[in-house]
């Protein structure tokens, strides 16, 4: 027979059996009710399944690009000439405006001629002159009648004559001033009834074809390059040009041990000003380069700049990449194993050795992108 006991709070499950006159305890087990924490729950599996991370990637070729080195600079006039006066004389007329582009040989400025033509007719019949008299005398020379020293004399006369002709002749033409070379009017410092003394600059003439640009070379970059390669000119906004390297300077500077090299870049309407910023892409050897997006760069734990990419296996590797060639809107990277898939959207949110689902280009991470 069985039966509940309670014993001190506890309920004992018994078994007993008469035997004469006493009651002997078979087996008991000790069930405490209220202990509600040592009652064992029903059994259940908590853990949920692992979330994978969904990233967008691709495989792209590699192709041959050119390696850069994009430097820093201004563009700068290929010559700046002053032009002066040669003549001490009023300014009677002007014959060109600030900005104008001027042929070589163009009139600038008219000066006052004064007597200076009366000047040079007197010259030119002085030489006439002495021309007449010194043929005269070889033909008496020839008939002993004159002496051989008159003929000297004669001679040193002419001379006079044309050199005296050939001063005035060029203090005329010097009334003129002319453009010496092609180029834009700069400034102009003299007005219509200003006086000028011989040598006052009375202009400034900006040869702009070719244009010019120069940049500092690092110490080991100046072997790559030699007069006469090609480079690309980039300017503010967006607009490129091509420039020829014309001059590498065979001394670094001591401060920076950089060495200065100098690009052209056709003008030949110089509308492009000298005083601009630009970028200046030197090329190098050509190298196998993956073109990418700026914004597909990630940096390592170290500030490393490289590129996430998924394996065959789909897990996340990292991988530091070199820029050969930079533009406003890509890159050229080289380091990134040939077969990689690159890691296009969602490198944010994964990191290296992470296993991931790629899911089609085509498709957006994000609902509503």
């Amino acid at each position: 027979m069985q039966k509940l006991v309670n014993v001190n709070g506890s309920w004992l499950v018994a078994g007993v059996i008469a035997a004469g006159i006493g009651i002997y305890l078979l087996t008991a087990d000790v069930v405490n009710i209220n202990d509600t924490e040592k009652v064992a729950p029903p059994a259940q599996d908590s853990r949920e399944d692992a979330v994978v991370p969904v990233v967008q990637a691709s495989h792209f070729e590699q192709i041959a690009v050119k390696r850069t080195l994009t430097l820093y600079g201004t563009t700068e006039t290929d010559r700046t000439v002053t032009v002066s006066a040669e003549l001490a004389a009023q300014v009677i007329n002007i014959s060109a405006e600030r900005g104008q582009l001027l042929a070589a040989g163009n009139e600038i400025i008219q000066l006052r001629e004064g007597s200076l033509k009366a000047q040079l007719k007197s010259a030119e019949t002085r030489v006439r002159q002495a021309e007449q008299d010194y043929q005269s005398a070889l033909s008496l020379q020839k008939k002993k009648h004159i002496a051989d020293n008159q003929i000297t004399q004669l001679e040193a006369s002419l001379a006079e004559a044309l050199s005296q002709k050939k001063q005035l002749q060029t203090q005329w033409e010097n009334t003129l001033i002319k453009a010496p070379v092609s180029g834009i009017l700069n400034k102009r410092y003299v007005e219509v009834g200003d006086f000028i003394d011989k040598g006052k600059p009375v202009a400034e003439i900006l040869d702009l074809d070719p244009l010019v640009v120069h940049v500092d070379v690092p110490q080991n970059h100046i072997n790559h390059f030699a007069s006469g390669q090609s480079a690309v000119v980039r300017f503010l906004g967006g607009a490129t040009s091509k420039a020829t390297i014309r001059f590498i300077d065979r001394q670094a500077d001591a401060s920076t041990r950089t060495f200065s090299v100098e690009l052209t870049i056709p003008n030949p309407d110089m509308k492009i000003p000298a005083g601009l910023s630009v970028e200046a892409d030197l090329l190098m050897e050509e190298v196998m380069a993956l073109e990418i997006s700026p914004a597909w760069l990630a940096l390592s734990e170290a500030g490393e700049p490289g590129i996430k990419w998924v394996t065959s296996g789909n897990r996340v590797q990292f991988t530091p990449v070199n820029v050969v060639k930079s533009e406003s809107n890509r890159l050229w990277v080289t380091g990134i194993p040939e077969q990689a898939r690159v890691i296009t959207r969602g490198q944010g949110f994964v990191r290296s050795g992470d296993q991931v689902d790629v899911i089609n280009p085509d498709a957006s991470l994000v609902a509503g992108e």
